[in-house]
């Protein structure tokens, strides 16, 4: 449908070292409950908040988060572990090592105790921010949340190492979402966020600091919308409000259901939020907001190049 070719253009030096996948765990014994995470001594032993820590994946961004916990020990040698901690050494050495005692990889099977990919370049990406931008890496829709720093991401999400608005503001708009969709993959039937392909080569505005300033306005809003009315309101999930949300731009009538997420998640403050964000990103890169999305393609490929 374009002439324009996304699969041509460069990644930029300007968005290095910022996106990464997360860490890999390859070992179900390694998520635990609040509750056996005090068990283990979390709240008792200042030394553990480091090593057991709230776990986020795909899902529990999309649909609703399962309030899990994950055992993280890199950095630790197994005597270590068993010196320091031994209730956990414990718990992995019967949750984890059986299971990955079976694992063909032998890498896997020597560090048992260690995630399978840990993802030690993004630890370092992450240090020192309070929050930072995560997107499922495969999801029906294309959405951009904050994660609070006390988070460990999953593989199945796409971990941006940003704690700006501005750049969830840029992330979530409509000429990101165009771009994504079309440089990225699929699984299945749901577009996948392939971030050497969707993230490094994509060229943000260069624009002025109110234009900065207003784009991070309403991204902060739009944050704080969606976590508020899924907070008020068990069982919400973003993937229901989206979908009401693709139907109201779609003008089609909602059934029953749609209407009470509707009414729940406030969805029409959610799309006027999103109207006005896109907006405000179609000014930070002084394009008129008519432009179809090969219009938005054709001139994403050219400011890459530049």
């Amino acid at each position: 449908t374009t002439e324009t070719s996304v699969a041509a253009i460069s990644q930029l030096r300007a968005n290095e070292r910022l996106s990464y996948r997360c860490v890999q765990l390859i070992g179900s014994g390694f998520i635990i409950t609040p509750d056996k995470a005090k068990s283990l001594g979390l709240g008792r032993d200042p030394r553990l908040e480091a090593h057991i820590r709230t776990y986020r994946n795909g899902k529990d961004v999309t649909d609703e988060a399962r309030g899990v916990m994950a055992i993280d020990l890199l950095g630790l040698a197994e005597r270590e572990v068993r010196e320091r901690f031994p209730a956990v050494y414990q718990h992995v050495l019967t949750c984890v090592k059986p299971e990955r005692d079976q694992n063909k990889r032998e890498s896997y099977r020597r560090f048992w105790w260690v995630f399978g990919e840990p993802r030690k370049d993004l630890r370092p990406a992450l240090a020192g921010l309070s929050r930072f931008i995560a997107s499922p890496a495969t999801a029906k829709h294309r959405f951009f949340v904050f994660l609070s720093e006390e988070v460990l991401p999953d593989d199945a999400l796409i971990t941006i190492a940003l704690e700006d608005a501005f750049h969830l503001g840029v992330l979530s708009s409509r000429i990101h979402v165009v771009y994504a969709l079309a440089a990225g993959g699929t699984l299945e039937d749901r577009p996948r966020y392939n971030k050497s392909r969707c993230f490094d080569p994509f060229p943000f505005p260069s624009c002025d600091a109110a234009a900065q300033e207003h784009i991070r306005k309403i991204a902060e809003e739009l944050d704080a919308h969606r976590k508020r009315v899924q907070s008020q309101n068990p069982g919400l999930t973003l993937t229901g409000m989206y979908n009401v949300l693709e139907k109201l731009r779609a003008n089609e009538a909602l059934n029953a259901k749609e209407k009470q997420i509707h009414d729940a998640g406030l969805v029409s403050v959610l799309r006027q939020l999103h109207d006005d964000l896109d907006a405000a990103v179609f000014a930070a890169y002084g394009w008129p907001p008519t432009l179809t999305d090969a219009e938005i393609l054709e001139r994403l490929v050219a400011l890459n190049a530049e």
